[in-house]
């Protein structure tokens, strides 16, 4: 009997967005994923006096089953998969990094595996899943389930191969790439050695199957060092222990087609797929059309990314929480389009950083705002504190400085009192669109909050902006040298005010300019320059 599937039936899991189960050769873990839900479960083998049987905890609550732990499990899957669920972006059935008895591991693969292809093949329709993962003992088991997924939904491999001897293949990928649709899959292999032998399998499979790829990552635990010399065009990434082998498409057929019309003998059958048509229409769309139209063919998608139309984005809001982030662009009464996950920042930072450029790599207009609002946990991070910073400010720099021309903003919000946060945004963005800089404190944070502007005040974008905004954070500089005067609006809190700092302010007279100005406690400045 599916115990985990019974315990949460009352959730509406046919909406589930991610499912997953890790197990070795005594426990195992069930998550269900589900926009603001989330369930999970613990299996774990127990072998008594009566025999074998499995403890399952539950929301808190513990039961004893009798049966084997992986025929629990087992039955789990089965059920999920045939019954509950109708589409994933994430499916997930690997194996944890302790393991005892070796031997038992392969048993409980082989059978999990089976599991998965019996229910797969029971269901009416098959499985839509954007991302699959799978820990096998042979590639084959791999390759049998993804045939039983819907390879038009499918974008992403990530074939699991636990055991030190595993080796593969470029025969035993290529029935799983040549399946694929329309779709071009990112294939992700993870092994034990990076070896020789293996990079040698990898150039066949990209030799062999390309059109039908994006990329093919490697994660590994140990590296021949002469691979290492033999990679460096590659996207090698040693802490994480990856090398990812993109593809360049950039003689993809689409380039063919950007001259064809309608009375073209070789049109295709999708006037949509037809450049100059697609410019004409796209060019009219926003950014949630343009959205929603790349995902309703490869072809229609080639051709929309071969346009590049401008997505017209107004409001690009970032909101980075402790367990959550949320991504909303264009909140009007007309369009919408938000990504809220129940993930961290370490976990997502990344995909946060691809979605950002997949999204504004063809921005030529000017958005109007632009906010990363952080949470306050980053109060204490450091330059050196490389985590973070590396995953996801680090990777919106590298965005913004990879554009061949700079983002145009007219506000920016940032919630930081952190001056090199800044310092990774600001002065990448084009400095003659941006009119207003509002930086203020991180939410939840109680006792007073301090900036410096030294670096900042020196940007072009700085010395440009017309307004500025600097909200419950206190400035720990002189006025003076915080090269203001370029400002036509500003409200600051300062820690301290010398007669000096008020002369200099005078000074902005001698440009005509009427300074309206007002000093109260606190430390507070406030003025406007009127012309």
């Amino acid at each position: 009997m599916p115990i985990f599937y019974d315990h949460i039936i009352s959730l509406d899991t046919r909406h589930a967005t991610k499912m997953s189960f890790c197990f070795n050769d005594q426990e195992a873990y069930g998550t269900i994923s589900q926009f603001f839900d989330l369930a999970k479960c613990h299996y774990r083998h127990v072998q008594g006096s009566a025999g074998v049987s499995t403890g399952f905890t539950c929301y808190s609550t513990e039961y004893l089953v009798g049966d084997y732990f992986m025929s629990v499990v087992c039955k789990d899957v089965e059920a999920f998969v045939i019954y509950r669920i109708k589409k994933l972006d994430q499916l997930s059935i690997n194996t944890l990094e302790n393991v005892e008895d070796w031997k038992m591991l392969k048993r409980v693969i082989n059978r999990m595996c089976r599991s998965l292809e019996i229910s797969l093949q029971s269901r009416t329709y098959k499985l839509k899943v954007k991302q699959f993962s799978l820990s096998v003992f042979d590639i084959y088991q791999a390759v049998s389930a993804v045939n039983l997924l819907d390879r038009e939904i499918l974008q992403e491999v990530t074939v699991h191969l636990p055991f030190e001897d595993q080796v593969f293949t470029a025969e035993d990928f290529i029935p799983l790439i040549e399946g694929q649709r329309r779709q071009r899959l990112d294939l992700r292999i993870h092994l034990h050695e990076f070896s020789l032998e293996v990079l040698e399998e990898v150039r066949k499979l990209l030799t062999s199957t390309s059109k039908k790829l994006n990329s093919i990552t490697i994660s590994y635990k140990n590296i021949n060092n002469k691979c290492i010399e033999l990679i460096a065009e590659t996207v090698h990434s040693f802490d994480e222990k990856t090398v990812k082998f993109l593809i360049d498409h950039a003689d993809d057929p689409i380039e063919e087609m950007a001259t064809l019309n309608l009375s073209d003998s070789k049109c295709p059958m999708n006037i949509f797929e037809i450049p100059s048509i697609m410019s004409s229409i796209a060019s009219n769309l926003e950014f949630s059309q343009i959205l929603s139209l790349r995902k309703v063919s490869r072809g229609i998608r080639q051709c929309v990314d071969y346009v590049k139309p401008d997505p017209q984005i107004h409001l690009y809001c970032i909101l980075l929480r402790h367990s959550f982030y949320s991504v909303a662009i264009n909140k009007t009464m007309n369009e919408e389009v938000v990504d809220w996950r129940k993930k961290s920042l370490e976990q997502e930072a990344v995909q946060i950083v691809n979605d950002f450029h997949l999204n504004t790599r063809h921005q030529k207009s000017c958005m109007d705002n632009s906010i990363i609002d952080v949470f306050e946990g980053i109060k204490y991070l450091k330059v050196e504190d490389d985590l973070v910073r590396a995953k996801f400010f680090r990777g919106m720099k590298d965005v913004l400085k990879s554009r061949a021309s700079p983002l145009k903003v007219k506000e920016l919000l940032f919630a930081t009192n952190l001056q090199w946060l800044i310092m990774d945004i600001l002065p990448y963005l084009d400095a003659e669109s941006l009119e207003e800089i509002f930086l203020l404190k991180m939410k939840n944070i109680d006792e007073e909050c301090t900036i410096n502007l030294d670096e900042i005040s020196k940007t072009e974008q700085w010395i440009k902006a017309k307004k500025l905004r600097i909200e419950e954070l206190t400035v720990r500089m002189s006025i003076q040298d915080m090269n203001i005067l370029n400002f036509g609006w500003i409200r600051i809190i300062v820690e301290t005010m010398s007669r000096e700092d008020i002369t200099y302010c005078r000074k902005a007279s001698c440009f005509d300019y009427k300074i309206n100005f007002f000093e109260c406690c606190f430390y507070f400045l406030f003025y406007f320059i009127l012309n």
